[in-house]
């Protein structure tokens, strides 16, 4: 399947409809990025999207795929069949590669996932043998970030556009165009928040550690409250930057 070539025949019908990419993208829920993606021939529309897209473009559904407009040629039944034909099998076939490439995620992710896992689990056995398991967890410190985090998005009234981020990452979850906005944008708000609770934490555990620079047994409990949280600062902020990549992609795969 040609997907440059449906590309331009999107955007060739589009221009001729007088429609700009945004107002394609409204009545399919999708954003005039994704428009521009399908145009470009970066992605294709989705199969359960095509009759609605087709009907917005006044054209053939076949025609569609075939990225050429063919009715008006005055093909026979036993063409248009043919070339039906030829259409349905090269979208299996797209179907078929969507859906090899997700079962590969899925195990690359799976063995990424095992993998970290098992690295953890010997650092931890490790720490714990040789009694240094604190080193690695500093749970007032954790619950402080994440705390004041929650409370401070909860406040400001973010907290349930958070929420929605996070549903995201459910199989089979979707948000509208203003949702995903605002998901957005709170991920965005939560990061921020992060960086500054983390460093602020770290800054209270260094100026313990200054104040008492000449009590080792102070120092000590000092410096192990400004390592965690730059690590804890560190683990959340990357959750975050995967997160946003989630959002960027996740919710426009009915329009790819």
């Amino acid at each position: 399947m040609d997907q440059e070539k449906i590309g331009r025949f999107i955007a060739e019908r589009r221009r001729k409809l007088g429609l700009t990419q945004k107002q394609l993208a409204e009545p399919l829920h999708v954003t005039d990025k994704t428009v521009s993606k399908w145009e470009t021939g970066v992605r294709l529309p989705d199969a359960a999207m095509l009759p609605e897209l087709s009907s917005v473009l006044k054209t053939d559904i076949n025609e569609l795929l075939a990225g050429e407009a063919f009715l008006a040629d005055g093909l026979s039944p036993e063409e248009y069949a043919q070339k039906a034909q030829h259409n349905l099998v090269d979208l299996v076939g797209e179907l078929n590669e969507i859906d090899k490439r997700g079962r590969s995620r899925t195990i690359g992710t799976a063995a990424g996932v095992l993998l970290v896992a098992a690295a953890l689990l010997y650092l931890f056995l490790f720490s714990l043998r040789t009694g240094r398991v604190t080193d690695l967890i500093d749970l007032p410190t954790l619950l402080y970030l994440l705390g004041l985090k929650l409370a401070i998005l909860s406040i400001t009234g973010w907290f349930h556009d958070y929420r929605n981020a996070w549903k995201m990452c459910l199989p089979g979850r979707r948000l509208s165009e203003k949702e995903l906005g605002l998901a957005k944008q709170a991920v965005k708000y939560a990061g921020a928040l992060t960086l500054s609770l983390g460093s602020l934490l770290a800054l209270l555990g260094l100026f313990s550690l200054l104040n008492y620079t000449d009590g080792p047994g102070i120092a000590g409990p000092s410096l192990a409250q400004v390592l965690p949280a730059l690590l804890y600062t560190a683990v959340l902020k990357t959750a975050y930057v995967i997160l946003s990549f989630r959002l960027e992609r996740g919710n426009f795969r009915k329009g790819e």
